[in-house]
């Protein structure tokens, strides 16, 4: 798996494009950081995610996790791209006293959703 994402757990429903979905604990008491810093993600965050393949990126919050949701061609691909990109980078330090995660490693582990249905 990629380090963007170290524990990738997918399923291929339809075999041109890739559904991700994932969770995020957030540091309770840092809830309303992180939902002020999604009010306003960077505009060029949002042009690497699309050069990195990435499309209707979603992030809801439940509690004090964040789920995301994404669709992507190549999930492998897009996140070696986001491994390598400052902007990524940059992003991901902006949050690393938001989340209750440990990002010593410079990256943010996310914990992958198991789709279990779908209807289209």
């Amino acid at each position: 798996g990629n380090a963007f994402c170290r524990s990738l757990h997918t399923q291929r429903w339809n075999t041109s494009m890739q559904r991700i979905a994932f969770a995020l604990p957030i540091k309770p008491d840092r809830v309303d950081d992180y939902r002020r810093t999604h009010a306003a993600v960077w505009e060029e965050l949002q042009e690497e995610n699309t050069r990195a393949g990435i499309r209707n990126f979603s992030v809801f919050l439940f509690g004090h996790h964040a789920i995301g949701y994404l669709e992507c061609d190549d999930w492998d691909r897009a996140g070696a791209y986001l491994d390598a990109s400052d902007v990524q980078a940059r992003w991901q330090a902006l949050h690393e006293d938001i989340l209750d995660v440990d990002t010593a490693s410079g990256l943010v582990p996310l914990e992958m959703l198991e789709q279990v249905f779908y209807q289209e």
